[in-house]
């Protein structure tokens, strides 16, 4: 049945484009190309872009970056930051439970702070820190509706972006307050997936002139239910991990004058899942056979508020933002307290015995640790952020272009982890607790820095760049253990505090020369870093509490090529990224306690392609590669943690991140009639294969990924409303995005959404 249905939907797109062909006529299509409407996957060309703190080009913007317009993102469906990252290459996000996914770029995939800055307009975004220092493993994933574009940065962004941009930087850029017109845009969906549940959607916008030219609102407001698609077959439960997202969004834009502009924006958004998003393969195809239900929730506040003042010269901003995050995040216990309950050497820290549990004992302690199960870790969680950049930046000379800022942060979270006893009968979480153990931990950071960026023009062919940045950061961890169990490997510890600091320079430099204005050629140099801090684990060694700072150098090389009037587009990009000092997570010598600590160095080579061609008008086909090749050039090991087969060892490959990621699309849009077009849209998506651990040879070592996505999209629209009719994952791929095995379990599989039908209208004026 599947397979038919395959042939059916493909069979039928491709005996639309012929048609579609022969029925093109021009007047409506023009119009759709001024409108951006030609754009592939990756926009390029004149799109104006904000990567380097003022307004450029795609093609002009000598880095490697890739631009999607809000269009685009509405004709490929994409609501949120699953929906799009697989279409541009050397970008990844591993994806686990609901909440918990981590952004990488060209490799730089690590545990610890985010090593790809997320950018929400001027606002940079990271999750709590958690009880192992990896607010990196929490990305906020905010609705897409009503965008501007999604910039994808790729290398170290530092000097402009700060910290934790050693990768890139990932920026979703709102549309604004217009005061000079009246706007509304609606959206309406519903989905259903191949053999799991439905879904739908509703998305409105209204921009309100309050007085013309001068004050203006825009107001977002969203509701989406995602479909499941993974049964319980212990509970009989069927499509557990659907899951639900609303919020609102606000913005107010007042023009004093010609020359001034303030901007507030109020962001709200809570997400919600009742159970686990990930399956079991032993167990069956989105299967899972677990004993306790796994809810997720987070809710996003964010206050921004921006001023921009024109000086002729100059235009100076400064923005100040205040977000708080909260999340509560759970993990099956269930399979870890099982496997210690059996342990003769559990049962003997139980009764506190230096000997073995006599065969009394053994068994009293093994009817004690039965009775506890089900257990999950519950952890609620949240993140509090002020936010602070003024920079004044050139509007542009014949010689000199330049920008110079200074950034503040002041960041503090708190988690609580509790492991709790669940109801045997239905697996739900009970009110109060009946935890085993408990701690939490409590983060602190304050961050400074200074920032300035200078490009001379010494012809109008040569450009020269030099970018610095200085940063002071210091970073606090405290906590403490009041209860505690051998069930849990957990045990009692006062409440402790540690600071870790630092301060240093971020360099960049940059040469580009345009050949002639449709060939420019680059070459960079560009360093990023990431901030250490302190471990906060029951009576961890001192020498292993604070880690350091690491960073890396990257080295890159480009070419930006448009012909034919910019009608074929191809643009082309190498690096080589050297890491060192790298932060990792590592367990001390008597292999007790796992931490973050500094050990080892990476290089990575790689590069990326994009092409887009516009054959005829109302047509685009694109075609984009990454390839990245990482492995490490020194062993992660030092006299201070233990090694073992998990270890990485010099030539290993690193984790969780592709060597290959590719993608494509063909989008076609003709005059059906003078009131409507026609739309046809087909994107392509590869990853490549993944492994979970660098070691080889580690225990838990799994591989993933290694799939190829094909989604189809056909519709009618004109300037007022449109409806469409799509096909996601039309070849029913099973797409894993992350992979792991772990103490008492064992394939713990998180994927894509199987084959889904859905329907889209959309309206604005």
């Amino acid at each position: 049945m599947k397979s038919s249905i395959t042939t059916a939907t493909l069979l039928a797109a491709v005996s639309l484009f012929p048609m579609a062909t022969m029925a093109q006529t021009a007047n409506s299509v023009a119009d759709n190309e001024s409108a951006g409407a030609n754009e592939g996957i990756l926009a390029s060309g004149d799109i104006v872009v904000t990567a380097l703190r003022r307004d450029s080009t795609l093609q002009e913007t000598p880095i490697s970056i890739a631009a999607m317009s809000g269009e685009t993102l509405r004709d490929m469906g994409s609501s949120e930051l699953s929906g799009y990252f697989r279409q541009v290459p050397n970008l990844n996000v591993t994806q686990g439970q609901i909440g918990s996914s981590r952004i990488s770029i060209r490799g730089v995939n690590a545990a610890g702070e985010a090593t790809v800055g997320l950018y929400y307009d001027e606002t940079p975004v990271t999750g709590p820190s958690g009880t192992t220092q990896d607010p990196g493993a929490v990305a906020a994933n905010l609705n897409l509706f009503d965008v501007e574009r999604v910039e994808v940065l790729r290398g170290p962004q530092g000097t402009l972006y700060g910290a934790s941009s050693m990768a890139g930087t990932l920026r979703i850029i709102f549309n604004k307050p217009d005061a000079s017109t009246y706007e509304t845009a609606a959206e309406a969906e519903a989905s259903a997936i191949d053999g799991g549940g439905t879904g739908y959607g509703a998305k409105a916008m209204v921009n309100m002139p309050i007085v013309e030219d001068k004050l203006a609102v825009r107001l977002v407001g969203y509701y989406q239910k995602k479909p499941g698609f993974i049964d319980n077959v212990r509970y009989g439960d069927r499509n557990i991990n659907d899951s639900t997202a609303r919020g609102v969004r606000a913005l107010i834009g007042y023009e004093p004058g010609p020359d001034t502009t303030v901007t507030a924006t109020a962001i709200y958004e809570k997400s919600t899942a009742d159970d686990q998003q990930g399956w079991y393969p032993q167990v069956g195809r989105y299967k899972t056979d677990s004993y306790v239900r796994l809810p997720f929730n987070s809710e996003m506040q964010l206050y921004n508020l921006k001023a921009d003042q024109d000086f002729g010269f100059a235009t100076l901003t400064a923005t100040g933002t205040y977000y708080k995050f909260n999340i509560v995040r759970t993990v099956d216990f269930t399979p870890a307290v099982a496997a210690l309950g059996s342990l003769p050497s559990t049962c003997s820290a139980y009764y506190g015995l230096s000997a073995a549990c006599s065969a009394d004992q053994q068994s009293a302690f093994s009817d004690y640790a039965s009775s506890v199960l089900p257990a999950i870790g519950y952890q609620p969680a949240w993140l509090k952020s002020q936010n602070y950049e003024v920079r004044l930046a050139s509007n542009g000379t014949n010689f000199i272009d330049w920008t110079i800022g200074g950034y503040y942060e002041h960041r503090k979270d708190h988690i609580d982890s509790n492991v709790t006893s669940v109801s045997a009968v239905d697996g739900a979480i009970p009110d109060p607790l009946r935890n085993l153990s408990y701690r939490y931990v409590e983060t602190k950071v304050r961050q400074m820095a200074g920032f300035g960026e200078v490009t001379l023009h010494p012809t109008d062919k040569l450009s020269l760049t030099g970018g610095l940045r200085y940063y002071d950061y210091t970073k606090s961890t405290g906590g403490e253990a009041t209860l505690a169990s051998p069930l849990t490997a957990s045990m009692l510890a006062d409440y402790s505090k540690v600071k870790a600091s630092a301060h240093g320079l971020i360099e960049k430099f940059n040469v580009s020369y345009n050949f002639t204005p449709d060939l420019m050629a680059y070459a960079t140099a560009a360093k990023g870093f990431r901030p250490g801090g302190a471990n906060n684990i029951p009576i961890l060694p001192e020498n292993l509490i604070a880690y350091d700072a690491d960073s890396l150098w990257n080295y890159e090389a480009g070419i930006k090529t448009s012909w034919l009037g910019g009608d074929v587009v191809f643009n082309a990009a190498v690096f080589q990224i050297d890491w060192s000092n790298m932060q990792l997570s590592a367990r001390t010598a008597d292999g007790l306690y796992s931490f973050l600590t500094n050990a080892g160095a990476a290089r990575i080579r790689g590069g990326e392609v994009d092409l887009t061609v516009r054959p005829l008008a109302g047509l685009s086909l694109s075609v984009s590669g990454g390839y990245t090749d990482g492995k490490l050039t020194e062993d992660q090991a030092n006299d201070d943690i233990l090694v073992t087969a998990s270890s990485g060892r010099k030539g290993d490959r690193l984790p969780n991140s592709p060597k290959w990621s590719s993608a494509a699309s063909a989008s076609y849009k003709w005059a059906l009639n003078d009131r409507f077009d026609g739309l046809l849209r087909a994107d392509f998506a590869y990853t490549g294969k993944m492994k979970s651990n660098v070691s080889s040879t580690d225990p838990y070592l799994t591989y993933y990924g290694d799939y190829a996505t094909l989604n189809l999209r056909a519709g009618v629209e004109n300037e007022t409303w449109g409806m469409a009719v799509y096909v996601n994952n039309v070849t029913d791929t099973v797409g894993n995005v992350s992979q792991t095995n772990g103490f008492g379990y064992s394939n713990l599989t998180f994927s894509i959404q199987p084959r889904t039908f859905g329907v889209n209208f959309h309206f604005a004026m």
